[in-house]
């Protein structure tokens, strides 16, 4: 399903746009929100990558997933309150940031968005489950081997230059989606990754 929100409503001469959706071009590196922020506009990915995450109570960030254009992220409130998230580009970026009312609202009302916005929900739910049940019933080698092919694709930044996306993520990524540390998938992936683009050698940071 490749129709995004804003594609959908400019087929549809939807009115008043300027006012409720504007367009963003971000630096590599740029924090959207972070905790304690609870009210996001709700973003789309038209270029570029983004991780989001939470941090440990050290201070350590915890990747909960690797974002790709297409997708979709922020703080739509249903859950009274418990959103805890950060978010960060991971290239260079260019979004769409949607009123988080005016996005919801569209959801209810146009059909095609509606059903754009279930299969998202779906797909990140099914990846989720398929990651819990790889952390719960794989050895470390099966659990890589497993998140691999997620990584497996090129994109393009918002200057236009291409990425794969296992080049954009760390060890410690990898460790936080598949349960393992960071030292296990490090030597998993040195066999894993031979004729593969190499994750980035970045560490975890600090808040």
């Amino acid at each position: 399903m490749k129709n995004l929100p804003f594609e959908i409503l400019g087929n549809k001469n939807y009115a008043h746009l300027g006012n409720q959706v504007s367009e963003l071009e971000m630096d590599k590196g740029v924090f959207l929100y972070q905790p304690p922020q609870r009210i996001t506009p709700i973003y789309e990915i038209v270029q570029g990558s983004v991780k989001i995450g939470a941090y440990s109570p050290e201070g350590d960030e915890v990747c909960y997933d690797i974002l790709k254009p297409g997708d979709f992220f922020g703080n739509l409130q249903y859950l009274n309150g418990q959103f805890s998230e950060f978010s960060k580009t991971l290239t260079s970026a260019r979004l769409r940031a949607y009123d988080h009312s005016f996005f919801k609202k569209i959801i209810l009302e146009i059909p095609e968005i509606g059903e754009w916005f279930n299969y998202q929900v779906v797909s990140r739910w099914c990846r989720a489950e398929d990651r819990l049940f790889a952390v719960r019933s794989l050895d470390a080698i099966e659990k890589v081997k497993r998140i691999l092919p997620h990584f497996q694709e090129t994109i393009s930044d918002a200057q236009g230059i291409n990425h794969h996306l296992m080049s954009l993520i760390t060890y410690q990524d990898i460790a936080d989606l598949t349960g393992l540390t960071r030292q296990t998938v490090s030597k998993v992936l040195k066999d894993e990754l031979v004729g593969r683009p190499k994750l980035s050698g970045r560490t975890r940071q600090k808040a």
